[in-house]
């Protein structure tokens, strides 16, 4: 560090600016880098998780569609209107439905959204906050290894 009263007051002047800008542009550097990181984080998360989810609810409305045509198919093929009959039909077709809905919530991670809502979970906002999240879970996890 320089000796502060030998310098003349323009030196000064520079030299105290210098340090200022030294401090403030590593400061704004490394949270422009931080919001830089999370930005681009929330990019790759949106567009390798919104295509999945789209098509998560397309798949649920196929076997929705599925099952509607099976239980209409059952209906006009009886010939006699059977009660007993019919209810064994239509609750096997909707055991499958059922078990199809199932395997895609625990499975797939259908979140019950119908395919017509162009609203997914993992837009850019969504997928931003997830990443503000897992930066500063990060960062708490090594601040308190650092200080234990």
């Amino acid at each position: 560090m320089a000796d502060t009263k030998t310098m003349s007051k323009s030196v000064k002047c520079r030299y105290y600016c210098r340090v200022l800008l030294t401090h403030l542009f590593s400061h704004v550097g490394l949270c422009g880098l931080v919001v830089g990181y999370a930005v681009v984080g929330a990019l790759i998360f949106e567009s390798l998780e919104a295509p999945h989810e789209l098509s998560q609810r397309s798949a649920i409305q196929g076997y929705r569609e599925r099952c509607l045509k099976d239980l209409w198919n059952i209906t006009e093929t009886m010939n006699v209107f059977y009660e007993k009959n019919w209810t064994f039909l239509v609750g096997m077709k909707l055991r499958q439905f059922e078990n199809d809905i199932v395997h895609a919530v625990k499975n797939e991670g259908y979140d019950g959204k119908e395919s017509s809502s162009k609203d997914v979970q993992w837009s850019f906002s969504g997928a931003l906050l997830y990443c503000i999240t897992v930066i500063t879970t990060i960062g708490e996890y090594f601040e308190n290894i650092m200080y234990y």
